[in-house]
C-alpha cells in the first residue's frame, strides 16, 4: 500500500499511466473512489495521481479540525514527496472547490485546472442541503441508509438512479464506500468547509488555463445558483485572469457526472488537457 509522509500524517495514494501529471482531488465522501470510473481512460492519456485525502479512505485520520487550508496544504506536499513540481488539478464536487483553492495558493505548481459539480460559494439551497446530510451522519452514521438515500437522489440523474446501476445497487455502493472512507466527524467538517466557503475573491487569482463542466441535471450545485451562490458558470464568467477558460456542460448527468456521463466527462476532460498541454490555446 502506497503512502507518502505529508505535514507529519500518512498519504494513501496510487500512480497510473504515463504523460503529463493529473492530481485528481476527491470529494467529501468516499476518498480516491470516487475516480473509479475515469482514472482508466484518464490513465491510458496522462500519469494520474489518485489520493485519499487526510481524514479519508486509507490515509491517516488524525482527530482535528479539517479545512481546505489543512487539505490544499497536503496537496502540495503530496506532490513534493513524489517530486512532481507542476499537474494538471482535476477536481469533481468539492474537491473542485479545493481544486480552485489550491490553484489560487500554489499557482506555480498548476499546469491547468479542472473543476466539475463545483461551487465557489454555496447559496442557501446547498447549505441547508449539508446541514441535512450533517444531521443525518451524527443521528445514523456515514454508512447508514438514512443518509445514502439522500446523497444517492442528489448526486445523479433520474435516469442513472433507474437504471441497472442505480437503485438498491447504487445505495448499497454509497453506503459500503462512504461507510469506510470517512467518519462522522471528518464529513461534517467537509459540509461545514462547503457550507462557510467563499472563494469569489480566489477566482481572479487563478491564472492557470481551467475547464468549468457541470451535469445538466445536477440539482446540488447547478451552474445557476441562488443569488447568495456561486456555481459553475458564475466560476467560469470570474476566471478572469486564467490564460483560457472553457464552459462545458455535460448531457445527461446530475452532479456526480464523473459516475453519471464518465464517457462524456472524460473526453471533455482529456480533449481540455491535450491542448492545453501542448500550449495550444484553449476555445
Amino acid at each position: 500500500m502506497p503512502r507518502a509522509k505529508v505535514n507529519g500524517v500518512q498519504i494513501y495514494y496510487e500512480i497510473n499511466g504515463a504523460g503529463d501529471y493529473v492530481l485528481q482531488v476527491p470529494g467529501a465522501v468516499n476518498g480516491h473512489e470516487g475516480y473509479a470510473a475515469v482514472t482508466p481512460g484518464m490513465a491510458q492519456q496522462f500519469k494520474v495521481i489518485d489520493f485519499d485525502p487526510r481524514g479519508y479512505g486509507a490515509s491517516d485520520r488524525p482527530n482535528q479540525k479539517y479545512t481546505f487550508d489543512v487539505w490544499a496544504a497536503d496537496m502540495a506536499a503530496l506532490l513534493d514527496a513524489l517530486g512532481v513540481e507542476r499537474a494538471h488539478v482535476h477536481g469533481g464536487s468539492m474537491g473542485g472547490s479545493l481544486a480552485i483553492h489550491y490553484a489560487a495558493r500554489y499557482p506555480e505548481r498548476v499546469n491547468s485546472v479542472v473543476v466539475s459539480g463545483s461551487s465557489a460559494k454555496s447559496d442557501h439551497m446547498a447549505k441547508y442541503q449539508y446541514e441535512v446530510w450533517k444531521a443525518l451522519a451524527r443521528a445514523y452514521g456515514t454508512g447508514s441508509r438514512e443518509l445514502a438515500f439522500d446523497q444517492c437522489n442528489k448526486a445523479v440523474s433520474r435516469k442513472y438512479l433507474d437504471g441497472p446501476n442505480g437503485g438498491e445497487a447504487l445505495l448499497a455502493a454509497v453506503m459500503d464506500s462512504t461507510k469506510r472512507n470517512v467518519e462522522t466527524n471528518v464529513f461534517c467538517d467537509a459540509c461545514d468547509a462547503l457550507i462557510e466557503m467563499d472563494m469569489i475573491a480566489d477566482l481572479p487569482r487563478v491564472t492557470a488555463p481551467t475547464l468549468v463542466m457541470v451535469g445538466d441535471e445536477d440539482v446540488l450545485t447547478p451552474a445557476d445558483q441562488g443569488p447568495d451562490g456561486a456555481g459553475g458558470r458564475y466560476i467560469y464568467e470570474h476566471l478572469v485572469n486564467a490564460r483560457a477558460r472553457e464552459f462545458v456542460v455535460i448531457p445527461n448527468a446530475g452532479h456526480a457526472n464523473l459516475m453519471d456521463n464518465p464517457d462524456a466527462s472524460n473526453h471533455a476532460v482529456i480533449d481540455f488537457l491535450k491542448r492545453v498541454g501542448s500550449g495550444a490555446a484553449a476555445l
